[in-house]
């Protein structure tokens, strides 16, 4: 005789930056160990893989919304908005101390933490007349296996969100180019070019929230930033 099915609950938000309605479930107890053994792992590719994976995992018609290109700060949105119907609002993070290292259990309530910051111009211009036009980073954007201090990486995720070069009237898309024509054209930016589009990475908008609290140890009065979701788990 077959064992009882559990039906989920369903729920539904609106992703801030592309505007998309998503339903979703919580997550649920063999999605939740892959996640412990992620984080449990301190790789952060391991962790980032295991959270997009639950995401699609929970997300209803995953494929028409089409997870895999829309901007990684939906995704931690998402992230959050189904950890807090799975797990609950609150979360349990360990805080060191700056002044003595104590680790310090500090709840956090997930729903007070934003997205803070406002969206760069995708519009950026190299010299009077050359510029291109750049797409927020997603989960397509970053190559498998990637590793954030490879530099090579680095480059291969800056050239994934470029969607046109144009040198006064005439636009190039991403049809005129290939991969290496696009890398060679990178490789050419001065210092202070390639500084300013990371920047521009560097402004996106993230999920931040400030936390104060007092060590348990030294009773040094502290405060701390979380800043994009790892932070808010710990």
């Amino acid at each position: 005789m077959a064992l009882p099915k559990l039906e989920a609950n369903r729920y539904s938000c609106v992703l801030p930056i592309c505007k998309k309605k998503v339903e979703y479930r919580p997550f649920l107890v063999k999605e939740q160990k892959v996640l412990l053994i992620a984080a449990e792992s301190e790789e952060s590719v391991q962790a980032n893989s295991a959270m997009i994976d639950m995401i699609k995992s929970c997300v209803y018609d995953e494929k028409e919304i089409d997870l895999d290109h829309v901007p990684m700060m939906d995704l931690e949105y998402l992230f959050i908005q189904i950890r807090i119907k799975s797990a609950g609002e609150t979360a349990d993070i360990g805080i060191p101390c700056t002044e003595c290292e104590e680790v310090n259990q500090i709840e956090v309530d997930l729903r007070e933490s934003k997205l803070e910051g406002e969206l760069p111009n995708p519009k950026l211009e190299l010299t009077e007349t050359i510029g291109i036009t750049l797409t927020y980073p997603s989960v397509n954007s970053i190559p498998e296996d990637s590793n954030p201090e490879n530099t090579e990486d680095v480059f291969k995720m800056i050239g994934s969100c470029v969607e046109t070069i144009y040198d006064g009237d005439e636009v190039f898309t991403r049809d005129d180019f290939n991969e290496k024509e696009l890398m060679n054209f990178l490789d050419q930016f001065s210092v202070d070019q390639f500084e300013q589009l990371n920047n521009w990475f560097l402004e996106m908008p993230r999920f931040e929230q400030k936390i104060n609290f007092v060590c348990s140890k030294c009773e040094a009065s502290q405060e701390r930033l979380l800043q994009g979701v790892s932070d808010f788990f710990e």
